[in-house]
């Protein structure tokens, strides 16, 4: 039935594809500018960052700290501390003198738990100590459980890093 304006005006196809075109383009902005206004509606109080906790993993001798800044203080501390106290018991010996930092980026689920995800271990370290990396991934998931963090009073799983100097004499 319409077809046959397509016949007497040659260029009504050209002004039917540059509309539907146009109305594509006008749809995408009517979505950015909704998107826009919703994030505007939305307060800070309905988003939650995950990235940040409002309470860190809790070891007991932190359990007492309210302050946030303290109790992330404490809780990496004792964590160093406990990692750094089993690294020194494992008595790495060389015939040379080796200091080197080794990363390791592990888990503390919601229940508390320690889970080892990766160790950056650098070639010099992984060349003399090849079971460097099994140990450390040992003394991690052998650490006691502690108080996860929490964010918004719910326990959460967080992720952390933390560096370990090894140095031999």
């Amino acid at each position: 039935m319409y077809f046959w304006i397509f016949r007497f005006h040659p260029y009504m196809k050209k002004l039917l594809i540059l509309f539907i075109a146009l109305s594509f383009f006008s749809c995408e902005k009517i979505n950015s500018v909704t998107s826009a206004w919703f994030l505007e509606k939305t307060s800070n109080k309905d988003f939650i960052d995950f990235s940040q906790v409002d309470q860190f993993p809790q070891f007991k001798n932190c359990d007492a700290l309210l302050n946030h800044q303290k109790g992330k203080i404490c809780f990496e501390n004792t964590l160093h501390q406990k990692i750094n106290d089993r690294v020194q018991n494992l008595k790495l010996k060389s015939t040379y003198i080796i200091s080197d930092t080794l990363l390791i980026h592990f888990t503390i689920d919601k229940e508390g738990y320690f889970k080892c995800n990766k160790i950056k271990v650098s070639d010099t370290l992984q060349l003399y100590f090849p079971d460097l990396t099994n140990k450390v991934q040992e003394i991690i998931h052998e650490l006691d459980p502690v108080n996860p963090a929490q964010k918004r009073g719910i326990p959460v799983t967080s992720t952390y890093m933390i560096p370990i100097l090894i140095q031999t004499k």
